[in-house]
This record gives structure tokens, C-alpha cells and sequence, in this order.
């Protein structure tokens, strides 16, 4: 199939593609005529990329899913590397939940601090 054929079978932009392709994600065949073939095994590589950039991991760290499928795996995730990749994305996640968490903290002490400090009115000399 060709790669707008895959675009829209996977659901993604052509320009998508062509960036999956440029990152070494997908490897198409090429014809006589030098266009980009692609197989039904690419649409689904190109549909678990997409979910994978959908939960905030990078292209690089798709990889190791990309291959568990590519190793004739059902799914993606069923691989010790990807099963790494999954920790480390968790990892990274309670990491950023607990900076947020002390940076509400110190926000709403300052709110809390504001809101109870005595306001004067000033008033303008006549």
C-alpha cells in the first residue's frame, strides 16, 4: 500500500509517516519506481506508535515496542523491554505528580498567607 493509503488506514497524517519512517520506526519496501511500500504488519506499528505518543512517551521511547511486534508478538507490550519502557513512562509520571504536588503546596500557603493579611485602604489626600 502506499504511505497515504497507511495514513489514513492507521489514522495519522502522511507527514506522521514519513517522521516514524525518518526516526527508523518503519522500514518500507520500495518499488521499481521508488515509491514507499507498505504491509498491514506497518499499520499496526504505525496505530501502537500513536497510542504510545497519546500517553506522552517519545518516539524513541516507542521502540522497544515497535520491536516486540515486529518479533511476531500480538501485542506490543508483552516484551521485557517494553514492560521497562512502561516502568520508566510511571517513573517519570510519580516523579512530575510529586514536584506538582510541592509546587501546589507552596502556591497555596502563598494564597493562603495573602488572603489573610490585613488590607489597609489608602485614600487620597484632597
Amino acid at each position: 500500500m502506499l504511505i497515504k493509503d497507511l495514513a489514513e488506514r492507521a489514522g495519522v497524517s502522511v507527514k506522521a509517516v514519513r517522521y516514524y519512517e525518518s526516526r527508523g520506526l518503519i522500514t518500507p519496501e520500495r518499488a521499481a519506481n521508488g515509491y514507499r511500500e507498505y504491509d498491514d504488519g506497518d499499520v499496526l506499528v504505525v496505530r501502537e506508535i500513536r497510542a504510545l505518543l497519546s500517553l506522552g512517551l517519545t518516539a524513541d521511547e516507542t521502540v522497544p515496542f515497535v520491536e516486540c511486534l515486529r518479533a511476531g508478538n500480538d501485542r506490543a507490550d508483552v516484551c521485557p523491554a517494553s514492560l521497562d519502557a512502561y516502568r520508566l513512562r510511571i517513573a517519570e509520571i510519580d516523579r512530575r505528580i510529586e514536584e506538582l504536588s510541592k509546587l501546589r503546596g507552596e502556591l497555596s500557603g502563598l494564597l493562603d498567607d495573602a488572603e489573610s493579611y490585613p488590607t489597609t485602604t489608602h485614600q487620597e489626600k484632597p
